[in-house]
């Protein structure tokens, strides 16, 4: 009996370790932002509380993206604090090898924003950026939609940091959690099929272009060993699709 409880104890540590704590946090994060991390979620907490307020179209996409920032960035380090894990060399925190990682990410947005370009014309992409459609720049002032510069700019500034949240979480926290247990190849793939899943509901193409898209930030981080450039990169792209959908107002 004493021998069962020592190996049934043995094996309950293992599910203490590391990867364990990243897999499973990293699944409990996602769905917790599926559920109240959205926009529908923001209008259940507040109801019409603030709809007399010239932003309130776009309040609830400040939620998701404040939720995102603390559920994929903020909650992950302090769970990594169970697991002794250090921010600045294990998990990227650094600029790691910055002449590489400038270059790479300078290479990606020549070849990538002229793609971006283009698919933002296609009838796929119409009408999906920016994600919170006029409400990104346009106020209600007394029931007139009134152009706002400086609502547009904060609204991008917030989608940016989402987006260092997410390459975070991928390529920060889950990356690096799981390469001591499977290995570079086996680390990518891990942290690149969530992400995937992620993209459901987007444009077809945008959805399996991120198949390729997560495997090729999760290189760069491995390569450069910070996710600052991912997160550069993501969040350069994002903005600059928003920018180009939103022209023709702005």
């Amino acid at each position: 009996m004493r021998r069962l409880i020592t190996l049934f104890r043995r094996y309950l540590s293992g599910f203490a370790s590391e990867p364990t704590v990243v897999m499973c946090g990293a699944t409990a994060l996602l769905i917790i932002s599926h559920y109240q991390g959205n926009t529908g979620y923001f209008r259940t907490l507040v109801g019409d509380r603030f709809d007399k307020l010239p932003a309130a179209n776009v309040l609830g996409h400040f939620w998701w993206f404040g939720c995102s920032l603390m559920l994929y960035l903020i909650v992950p380090l302090v769970l990594s604090v169970a697991t002794k894990g250090s921010f600045h060399r294990k998990y990227g925190f650094g600029l790691g090898n910055w002449r590489q990682g400038l270059l790479i990410t300078g290479v990606f947005l020549a070849v990538m924003l002229p793609a971006a370009f283009i698919a933002s014309k296609l009838d796929a992409f119409k009408g999906i950026y920016p994600l919170a459609g006029n409400a990104a720049f346009q106020l209600n002032v007394d029931g007139k939609a009134v152009t706002s510069l400086g609502l547009f700019v904060v609204y991008e500034l917030c989608y940016f940091l989402y987006f260092v949240g997410w390459e975070f979480l991928f390529r920060g926290w889950m990356l690096n959690g799981l390469l001591p247990k499977l290995g570079r190849v086996g680390a990518v793939l891990a942290q690149m099929a969530p992400f995937a899943v992620m993209h459901l509901g987007k444009a077809e193409l945008e959805a399996l272009g991120s198949i390729i898209a997560g495997i090729a930030l999760g290189i760069l981080a491995l390569r450069t060993r910070s996710f600052w450039y991912g997160a550069l990169l993501h969040g350069i792209i994002a903005v600059f699709m928003d920018v180009v959908s939103a022209w023709k107002w702005l």
